[in-house]
């Protein structure tokens, strides 16, 4: 049985649908409101599972009071019901599965219902079958289901989910989502915007078993995600514990490396993730510094492997080629230690307009001397 109510500030048209409702077995009308008073404290004691919503009442804004409603029952499903045309599209984007036109036809109804029972039929089965999320930040932001990249209907959409999941479990203003995601826009449009792309979110992760994840309060919108698995969040894991690298905790370390395929969103470019860019390429680094001195006097090869993956994350380390370079040495690879330092040079001079340090021309000119006087 599908448990309903009516919120609607016209009696007679609140009297009209509920007459048409009956005609449903499957629709239990358990309560109907003219006026927001009660309407949330009682969704706070009893479950329902759609509320058929006038958009327009006095004193009330139909899609904010959708969105309170939401945040007490994040499951439910909203039919907007309106007047006014206008209001028709805006209001099917709004994390509702239908709206209807007053008056409301029995035909109109019909489809209604029709959409209704589907929604709640599929939802059911999304979360019986819910498998956890992939999400993925490093070099690109990507979120997949049962390894498939789930397709995000609008780039601002994929943006706002990236920038609500960096935040889990924490309530973002709206104002202050609508300043990182759409600055500069109008407010009333960008408002819009908002609203829209939260219930695309809404509905695309319903569809896979989610369905009580974006909450709404006090004009702060929260999501929480369970279960899910997250490349960052391993990676803080792991790391949190990582203050001195040894044999018992050498391949985690390894492990959690791997995760890092590129900075944090990378290929995504969006502006706030500036500072969260930089604080995981300073861990990186960091750990990479710990694992190369772990292996320097262990195991070379593992060492100069590091050493080259920190040079793919940051090409211009003075530091990393004098390593390379005296371990190369150390090989007995003069070389390769010889053809390093052109590399660097050329990378330097190329990207920066710079030569390498004296110190590091140092070493290479007296490896030059040294291989010269032994082809002698």
């Amino acid at each position: 049985m599908i448990q309903a109510i009516i919120i609607d500030d016209e009696e007679l048209s609140s009297i009209y649908l509920k007459h048409m409702l009956q005609n449903y077995p499957n629709i239990c009308i358990k309560k109907t409101y003219m006026n927001e008073e009660h309407i949330l404290a009682d969704l706070r004691k009893e479950k329902v599972d759609v509320v058929f919503l006038d958009i327009e009442m006095p004193g009330i804004n139909g899609i904010d009071l959708a969105e309170e409603i939401l945040s007490l029952q994040p499951s439910i499903h909203i039919v907007f019901v309106t007047a006014h045309s206008e209001y028709a599209v805006k209001a099917f984007e709004l994390n509702s599965v239908d709206y209807l036109l007053k008056p409301v036809t029995s035909e109109r109804l019909e489809i209604t219902i029709k959409r209704l029972t589907e929604a709640i039929a599929t939802k059911i089965e999304a979360q019986e079958a819910k498998e956890p999320l992939t999400v993925k930040f490093f070099n690109e932001f990507q979120v997949l289901h049962k390894g498939e990249l789930i397709n995000f209907r609008t780039a601002k959409g994929k943006e706002l989910f990236a920038y609500l999941f960096s935040h889990m479990d924490t309530y973002i203003n709206r104002d202050l989502l609508i300043e990182k995601i759409w600055p500069g826009t109008d407010y009333k449009k960008a408002k819009i915007n908002l609203h829209t792309n939260l219930s695309f979110i809404r509905k695309t992760l319903e569809s896979i078993g989610y369905s009580k994840c974006l909450t709404f309060s006090n004009q702060s919108y929260c999501l929480s995600l369970d279960p899910v698995s997250c490349d960052v969040f391993e990676f803080d894991h792991v790391y949190q514990t990582l203050n001195v690298i040894n044999r018992s905790n050498i391949h985690h370390t390894e492990k959690i490396l791997q995760l890092y395929t590129g900075a944090y969103m990378e290929l995504n470019a969006y502006e706030w993730t500036y500072d969260k860019s930089q604080e995981y390429h300073r861990k990186v680094m960091l750990l990479l510094n710990r694992v190369i001195e772990y292996y320097e006097n262990l195991d070379v090869n593992k060492a100069l492997y590091y050493l080259e993956v920190q040079r793919k994350i940051n090409p211009y380390l003075d530091e990393n080629i004098q390593k390379s370079i005296n371990l190369y040495i150390k090989q007995g690879n003069k070389p390769e230690a010889i053809k390093l330092f052109n590399e660097y040079k050329r990378v330097l001079q190329q990207d920066l307009g710079i030569k390498p340090d004296k110190s590091i021309t140092e070493m290479y000119h007296t490896l030059s001397f040294q291989s010269s006087e032994v082809s002698k």
